[in-house]
């Protein structure tokens, strides 16, 4: 069971929104089947569940907010989610940090507006472990999938597939392997914290979606929605296997002719200010008291870029050693 909201909570949140979401002119965004109570509603159960999220910058609730109202999804986290991160600003002279909402599309809420096209009969997307039966194949007659997953000892993660049949009758799948699925990862600057470290298997879905979408009717639309909210680069998948530079490689090459010790590499180069920063938000991932501010800590993390070797294993080690720590104080808790 997880974590419950007192009503009472909810209708102070619901009461203290909806007059704000109707002056931003939100309501006027909203798709006729979703009616202005539902997305307030929802809105504000969000915010009652997440302490990070109601302690936002309100200006950036209200954009995220707008977006998803835009996009004609609800942010109940299934078919899209408000997310948190830190963000540095200048205040009287001195750096802060501040939290700040942002909207993100669900592989739900991506699904659904697919559907509402009139193009597509059935589209879906699942991730694949070692335990499940799946094979891909192709013939004559077009592309074909059967898929029965394991319920029970799944095993590993092996790969992720998307599939859709068109109203024609016309089936297009897309498939990718967990190699492929780590270069889409590799590409975004978030790919070892937040959504990528908690939720692996749904960003591999995701990543298959989009390979998917670029192949339907509404493809710019349905590849917008997937590439929002996330520091992510999908046409620039990168290959994960390590390679010297090519001037580096050739030095070695002259040094192994020359019979010298090869020249150690350059080491990654960064300012005291990125330093500081990077100092800064893996401080906050050890103070962190709830998953939400973890998974903060993690977004403000990837806004700094490619990180170098050893300070990105020193990042990742500190996320997963405090988020097995907070699993396992949530557990003592008895909240699943």
């Amino acid at each position: 069971m997880g974590t419950q909201v007192a009503a009472g909570t909810v209708g102070a949140f619901y009461e203290m929104m909806a007059p704000e979401i109707e002056k931003q002119g939100i309501y006027s965004l909203l798709p006729a089947h979703i009616t202005p109570e539902a997305f307030v509603r929802a809105a504000a159960v969000a915010m009652a569940k997440s302490p990070d999220l109601a302690e936002a910058d309100p200006n950036t609730v209200i954009m995220a907010l707008s977006d998803c109202a835009k996009d004609g999804l609800v942010p109940d986290n299934r078919e899209a989610a408000l997310v948190v991160y830190n963000s540095k600003v200048k205040r009287n002279g001195r750096d802060e940090w501040i939290k700040k909402a942002q909207y993100l599309p669900m592989v739900d809420g991506v699904l659904k507006r697919a559907r509402q096209s009139g193009q597509i009969d059935v589209i879906a997307g699942k991730a694949v472990f070692e335990g499940d039966e799946f094979d891909y194949w192709m013939d004559e007659n077009g592309e074909h999938i059967n898929y029965r997953p394991k319920f029970v000892g799944r095993g590993e993660f092996i790969l992720s597939f998307a599939f859709a049949k068109l109203k024609t009758g016309e089936l297009i799948v897309e498939v990718m392997t967990k190699e492929e699925v780590d270069r889409v990862r590799k590409a975004s600057k978030g790919g070892q914290y937040g959504p990528w470290a908690d939720w692996y298997d749904r960003m591999a879905v995701k990543s298959a979606l989009h390979r998917l979408a670029r192949r339907l009717p509404n493809a710019s639309e349905l590849m917008d929605m997937l590439e929002r909210g996330q520091p992510m680069d999908f046409h620039k998948e990168k290959d994960v296997t390590p390679a010297p530079p090519p001037v580096a490689a050739i030095d070695h090459l002259k040094a192994a002719i020359d019979g010298k010790p090869a020249p150690e590499q350059p080491q990654s180069v960064w300012s005291d200010e990125q330093e500081d920063r990077y100092q800064e938000v893996v401080d906050q991932m050890g103070m962190a008291q709830s998953q939400g501010e973890l998974s903060a800590a993690g977004n403000s993390l990837a806004t700094l870029g490619d990180l170098p070797e050893g300070y990105r294993d020193t990042a990742m080690k500190a996320y997963r050693e405090k988020k097995a720590l907070l699993d396992a104080m949530l557990k003592t808790e008895g909240v699943e």
